[in-house]
C-alpha cells in the first residue's frame, strides 16, 4: 500500500493477509448507517501488477431519508496486470430510504476485477416487503479506454416490483461482475452447472461481455441464498482462473 486516506465515519482497516499474495482491507462504517444527505466517496487505484481485496465489515444500512438522498460514489482505476476483488455485504434499504450508488471503473488492458453487490429491503412496521422509496445504482466500466458496460438499475416499489422484467416475486437482488483475460467459455459453463443445484430458490441470469468477462444477476428471497451463489462463483473463479486458494473473510 503506497498511500491511504480516510476521514469521518468511513474508515479503512489495517491489512489482513487472508491470501499470502495480496492484502485484504475492510471498509468500516462507524456511523451506524446512511441517512438523508449523507455522501460517501471512495477512490481506489491499483498500480501495475498489484493485487488487492476489499470487503465491507458488515451490511450497509440506509434509513428513512428526508431531504437529499444518501449517496455513495466509487471510482476504481486498475492498471495493467492488476486485479481487484471487491466483495460487498448487502445494502439494506429501510422504510422511506432513498439511495444512489454511482460506480466508475477504469481498467487498463490485462487488468481484472471481481465485484459483487446485493440490495435487500429492510424490516418495516407494516411488514410489507418493499417500503423503501427507491434504490438507484449506476455502473460504468471502461476497458482499455473504451466503454465496456453502462448499467443502470432502478428499484422503485411504485413500479409494481413483482411484475415481469422487475423482481418477479423475489425481494432480494444481487449482481456479480468478473473480468479476467483467462476466463473461458468452458469455465462459464462449469460455473452454470455448479449453480444449477440451487434450482428454483434463486433466479439466475448470465451475460457474456465483449471482453473475457461475465455479469451474473441473481434474484432470491433471502440474503443467504445470494451470498451462497456468490461464494460458489468466487471459489470456482479463484481456483480455475486466478489459481488461488479459497478464502474465508471471518466477519461473523
Amino acid at each position: 500500500m503506497k498511500d491511504s486516506y480516510h476521514e469521518g465515519a468511513f474508515k479503512l482497516s489495517r491489512p489482513v493477509y487472508l491470501d499470502e499474495t495480496s492484502p485484504t482491507y475492510f471498509l468500516i462504517h462507524v456511523g451506524g448507517g446512511y441517512v438523508g444527505g449523507d455522501r460517501y466517496q471512495q477512490h481506489f487505484c491499483l498500480e501495475e501488477g498489484a493485487q488487492l481485496t476489499l470487503t465491507t465489515q458488515s451490511a450497509t444500512k440506509v434509513y428513512k431519508t428526508t431531504g437529499e438522498p444518501a449517496r455513495q460514489e466509487t471510482e476504481m482505476i486498475l492498471r495493467k496486470g492488476s486485479f481487484l476483488t471487491y466483495v460487498q455485504d448487502p445494502l439494506i434499504a429501510y422504510e422511506g430510504a432513498q439511495y444512489i450508488q454511482d460506480t466508475t471503473i477504469h481498467m487498463d488492458q490485462g487488468s481484472g476485477i471481481l465485484l459483487t453487490d446485493i440490495f435487500t429491503p429492510g424490516w418495516s412496521e407494516s411488514r410489507e416487503e418493499f417500503t423503501y422509496d427507491w434504490i438507484r445504482s449506476k455502473m460504468n466500466v471502461f476497458y482499455d479506454g473504451k466503454r465496456l458496460i453502462m448499467d443502470h438499475l432502478l428499484l422503485q416499489p411504485s413500479d409494481q416490483m413483482e411484475s415481469i422484467m422487475l423482481m418477479e416475486g423475489y425481494s432480494h437482488f444481487g449482481s456479480l461482475l468478473f473480468i479476467h483475460h483467462e476466463l473461458s467459455e468452458d469455465i462459464i459453463t462449469e460455473l452454470e452447472e455448479s449453480l444449477s443445484v440451487l434450482g428454483q430458490q434463486v433466479r439466475l441470469g448470465f451475460s457474456r461481455l465483449p471482453t473475457r468477462g461475465l455479469m451474473l444477476r441473481a434474484l432470491a428471497n433471502q440474503t443467504q441464498l445470494i451470498e451462497k451463489v456468490f461464494t460458489v462463483c468466487e471459489d470456482l473463479l479463484r481456483s480455475r482462473v486466478l489459481r488461488k486458494d479459497v478464502v474465508f473473510y471471518r466477519k461473523y
